[in-house]
């Protein structure tokens, strides 16, 4: 069975930016940002739990939500503001660099006149 996170090309999908919330030390959680190829649209997804489940191996392209970038913004400030936060701030402003720079080149450009 193909995986959305591990074999994205199987769904038309890239990966654009992911980021790791958790400390990695037998567990995951995880918001990965996709870029549709073919429709040239965005979808994300958080996925989390112990280091037994594979993540996102119960998701498919129906699963994933469309990319609300204001939305993304505001989950990763809440996630550098906790206390026990496990990612950097530069992390987290990489990540959304990622994505905002992903989302702008996908946008036509103006015709010149």
């Amino acid at each position: 069975m193909h995986n959305v996170y591990y074999d994205p090309g199987s769904f038309g999908l890239e990966i654009v930016a992911e980021l790791e919330y958790s400390s990695g030390c037998y567990e995951f959680d995880t918001r990965v940002v996709w870029k549709d190829k073919k429709h040239k649209e965005f979808f994300t997804m958080r996925d989390s739990g112990c280091s037994c489940p594979t993540p996102f191996e119960d998701y498919s392209l129906a699963n994933l939500d469309k990319l609300d970038l204001t939305t993304l913004r505001k989950e990763v400030k809440e996630e550098v503001a906790k206390e026990h936060k496990n990612i950097s701030p530069e992390t987290a402003q990489d990540f959304i660099r990622k994505v905002e720079l992903a989302t702008k080149s996908n946008k036509p450009k103006a015709k010149k006149k």
